[in-house]
């Protein structure tokens, strides 16, 4: 079966740096945003597909705090068959409204949380009901208060997903490593958008179709995730690193 993995973003989205803490997709260390989505075409895949979405929490503060996820919504499910784990603690079945685990994780200074995190929808392969489930990663004081920012992510199903009925599946860009100019190409006209692992918005600027190039001369040198939208809102992400 072919695996599919679409990376989203919601139409109004606000990107903002959490200080505190960073969440970070495990499989290429990528630095997810609030408001994001991770979209999937399939479920009851296997341990080791995408759609068994791994992730990683990172103190990034000089103080130990608590951490739980809640989950704020769901959308054509009732939380049965979703796998969420987190902090050595595993659930096949999650509640609207409910925190994970039951005992906020302690996360010290400076520390990375990884070990089994993920998301995973354990539905049937067959099922064609399109579902989502949304995330908040919800920072605690020890006495179990919200503090700082929290951070949302929503895990979508859409069967009838397919990135390759879309010209954005043709969409190359390099280098992937690059120094003064990234070249792109296209059989559409885009909306390009930068960012840094910070979430921050640092580039926006228009291509056409063929052959473009973006200046990224500017940009410090660091890894960046450039974010390419067509006139129908469809998305794609893409991982860069300036020298």
């Amino acid at each position: 079966m072919k695996k599919k993995l679409l990376f989203m973003s919601l139409f109004l989205i606000s990107f903002v740096s959490f200080a505190q803490f960073e969440v970070r997709d495990k499989s290429d260390d990528s630095l997810l945003t609030d408001g994001q989505i991770v979209s999937f075409s399939e479920a009851g895949c296997e341990y080791a597909d995408p759609c068994n979405f791994k992730f990683k929490v990172i103190n990034t503060s000089s103080e130990d705090f608590y951490m739980k996820i809640f989950v704020d919504n769901l959308t054509g499910t009732d939380g049965s068959d979703f796998q969420l784990c987190f902090a050595t603690v595993c659930l096949n079945s999650i509640e609207l409204n409910s925190g994970y685990p039951s005992t906020a994780a302690l996360i010290s200074a400076g520390s990375t949380n990884s070990i089994g995190n993920n998301f995973w929808n354990q539905n049937d392969s067959a099922t064609t009901t399109p579902m989502s489930w949304t995330f908040r990663f919800q920072q605690l004081d020890a006495s179990g208060n919200n503090t700082g920012t929290p951070l949302s992510v929503t895990y979508n199903f859409n069967p009838s997903l397919s990135i390759d009925n879309s010209e954005l599946s043709s969409l190359e860009v390099y280098p992937t490593s690059v120094k003064n100019e990234l070249n792109v190409s296209s059989n559409e006209d885009l909306s390009v958008e930068i960012y840094d692992l910070l979430g921050r918005s640092v580039k926006q600027i228009n291509i056409i179709s063929g052959g473009d190039t973006i200046d990224i001369s500017d940009l410090s040198a660091q890894p960046y995730i450039i974010r390419f939208t067509n006139e129908f809102g469809d998305t794609i992400t893409k991982k860069i690193v300036k020298k």
